[in-house]
């Protein structure tokens, strides 16, 4: 039992870290991209807060309700893993933010934040069946 209350500190620790981290530095870019000067030539123009919505934003925004569905359902289910899961969810909607709410070069930072929380979930899944794979030798060896 200490394990499994070990396991949801380090889950819930590492996905309150990326969504913190997630929310400041798009609340940062905002910030920036609203507070410089409104030019229409030159660089400054290539990046700026705008809507937009198309095929690939109604894409993303299904797989995020596809994935979160399932996830929902099988929340107890999957533990320890459902945590490392929420984290790519969460990546899907930063990536979705940025795609939906800005233009130019700066989108980019949404599908690197994605993929910077795929990787973490990725590793978190990987870890967590190693450490299961491991306790499961030593109960078969007792």
């Amino acid at each position: 039992m200490k394990n499994k209350n070990n396991l949801k500190t380090i889950n819930w620790a590492i996905f309150t870290s990326i969504v913190l981290v997630g929310v400041v530095t798009a609340a940062i870019t905002l910030f920036d991209l609203n507070s410089t000067t409104h030019t229409t030539i030159g660089e400054e123009a290539q990046s700026r807060a705008d809507f937009s919505w198309g095929s690939l934003h109604t894409m993303i925004l299904v797989a995020i309700l596809f994935i979160s569905s399932f996830l929902v359902w099988g929340w107890k289910r999957v533990f320890p893993y459902n945590v490392p899961i929420a984290i790519i969810i969460a990546g899907f909607c930063y990536v979705l933010f940025f795609q939906t709410f800005t233009v130019g070069w700066v989108g980019i930072q949404g599908i690197i934040g994605f993929f910077i929380a795929f990787l973490i979930g990725i590793i978190l899944i990987v870890s967590y069946l190693v450490y299961n794979f491991l306790e499961s030798r030593k109960i078969n060896k007792i």
